[in-house]
């Protein structure tokens, strides 16, 4: 089992000197610096009669090839790929996931024209899952190489569940063994589908549809594409109601991207420049509007309940309202940073930070509720959606600014919502949530309003150890100046492992003190 995918990429009617072949280092829908090229070895240049060329490495992810004049250059190398996620690459003895973006590089100065893929597959693979399109056995082409990129591939004996909509058809593909229902995954997946294509008014956007689903031990996450995408889930929770639900959202999530994210876009988000940080304040939008609309169109196709809705609403509230990083990071600012934030989490990450997703979700449940209010029910944030997808389809290399979004939220509340942009999207005030949902009747009990006594940190246990995790700002620890990675030893002259410190804390009454013994960096203190 080597983990290489070999990759060869042939130019033809060359009339340069030299040609640049770039690694991109990062991957559309995943904002976050990977350097891709650092899994790039043994890399080659010939011409077409088969002698070699100078190549040469002359940044991180850039090498030159000199041509020699010839009008056809073959440009090998092998990448390492053992790293099994949505984002990333990985090939064993049972099967090849290909992110592309990883994988192939481009041509600078070919970038907009066609892309052919050939795959050689092993003889035991007898199947190629990926939503570039095919023109003949084991070949596929892309338009321009953001197409290319923007559809993964998987290779190997997965399973396929298929079915159609107005004829398209929709392939489920299964990568691993789990306890699913197929008959249900079918029938679940197709209502989702078909409950989103009629919110966009019946228009379909693709001719047809790839969802890769990565049966794991555990893990989870998903990633869009241009008519596909990758999601996880581990392999035995398909019987378990809860976590089904949240797969079925996260399934509504990225399907949802098809028209938020992969047609409407952020003007910063396409072009992409595939050699760094692409920013922008609006992955609240992307992002956040997206998380409000998977659980939205859940509800719609009769798939939860309306208790079950509120179920993912209060996820999200407590996952925001019980971290000071709501003070501390505005959501725009949350969107510009998440090359170095968002997927760089530490143990001070719920003191510091703010998720554009689960803040997005709540800020679009709330101009849903302005926008509900001012029209007497009669439109919603549904209108603003339609418009910007109208606006794409006018006009489809454009993306939409935030002076646009916020213009079409105006015109339907029949107001100006500067106060609203300043207090919620650019400045750190408390999402008034609470009042929000009550217009519709919906009423939020906070269990935290009687005081509960707390160390207020996280803590697992290591060889035996009990340590600290994360230290919430604010709390009994943080003013008692304990700190992540402090072993706690004992409680009031109690060595405690992690249910005995429970208990003793939960014991206690509020304001009364109690005595922490730790080892800090293996001194006592």
């Amino acid at each position: 089992m080597t983990h290489y995918c070999e990759v060869s990429i042939n130019i033809k009617g060359i009339a340069t000197e030299a040609l640049l072949f770039s690694m991109p280092v990062w991957t559309p829908g995943s904002y976050m610096i990977r350097d891709y090229a650092g899994k790039v070895q043994n890399e080659t240049a010939t011409d077409n009669k088969g002698q070699c060329r100078s190549s040469e490495k002359i940044s991180k992810n850039t090498w030159r090839v000199q041509t020699g004049g010839s009008k056809e250059i073959n440009f090998s190398y092998r990448v390492y790929c053992n790293e099994l996620t949505v984002r990333t690459s990985e090939v064993t003895s049972e099967h090849a996931f290909l992110n592309n973006s990883g994988v192939f590089m481009f041509v600078r100065g070919y970038e907009n024209l066609p892309c052919r893929l050939n795959i050689n597959l092993p003889k035991q693979w007898k199947e190629v899952s990926t939503g570039l399109e095919q023109t003949g056995k084991n070949k596929y082409r892309a338009d321009n190489y953001d197409v290319f990129i923007d559809c993964p591939v998987e290779v190997g004996n997965q399973t396929i569940l298929e079915f159609q909509i107005k004829k398209i058809p929709h392939k489920i593909c299964l990568v691993g063994t789990g306890n699913y229902d197929a008959k249900k995954l079918i029938k679940d997946f197709r209502m989702i589908a078909e409950t989103q294509i009629k919110f966009f008014n019946g228009k379909i956007p693709y001719k047809d549809y790839t969802y890769i689903v990565q049966l794991v031990e555990k893990g989870g996450g998903g990633l869009e594409h241009l008519n596909s995408f990758v999601v996880q889930f581990p392999r035995l929770n398909f019987n378990d109601a809860k976590m089904y639900r949240k797969f079925l959202g996260l399934v509504s999530h990225e399907f949802f991207h098809l028209w938020n994210v992969k047609r409407i876009r952020p003007e910063a988000l396409g072009p992409f420049n595939y050699d760094r940080e692409n920013y922008t304040q609006s992955l609240w939008v992307a992002e956040g509007w997206t998380s409000y609309y998977d659980n939205v169109l859940l509800r719609r196709t009769g798939l939860i309940n309306n208790e079950e809705y509120l179920e993912f609403l209060e996820h999200e509230v407590n996952d925001i309202m019980r971290f000071s990083g709501r003070f501390h990071q505005p959501l725009r600012e949350s969107s510009f940073d998440t090359w170095i934030k968002f997927y760089k989490k530490d143990e001070n990450t719920n003191n510091a930070q703010v998720s554009y997703y689960t803040k997005g979700a709540l800020v679009a449940t709330m101009l849903n509720i302005e926008i509900m209010t001012a029209t007497n029910c009669n439109k919603s944030l549904d209108e603003v959606m339609l418009n910007l997808y109208d606006d794409y389809t006018k006009n489809p290399r454009v993306g939409y600014t935030e002076d646009r979004v916020k213009q079409l939220c105006e015109s339907l509340c029949g107001k100006s919502l500067d106060d609203f942009w300043r207090k919620y999207l650019d400045g750190t005030e408390e999402l008034p949530i609470t009042e929000y949902l009550a217009r519709c009747g919906v009423m939020m009990n906070d269990e935290n309003a009687s005081v509960k006594c707390s160390l207020d940190i996280e803590s697992k246990t290591e060889n035996g150890k009990l340590i600290i995790a994360k230290v919430f700002a604010d709390g009994s620890a943080y003013s008692a100046g304990l700190s992540s990675g402090d072993e706690i030893i004992a409680i009031d002259g109690y060595r405690v492992e992690s249910e005995l410190m429970n208990k003793i804390i939960a014991d206690k009454k509020a304001g009364e003190e109690i005595e922490v013994m730790i080892s800090r960096k293996g001194i006592k203190t």
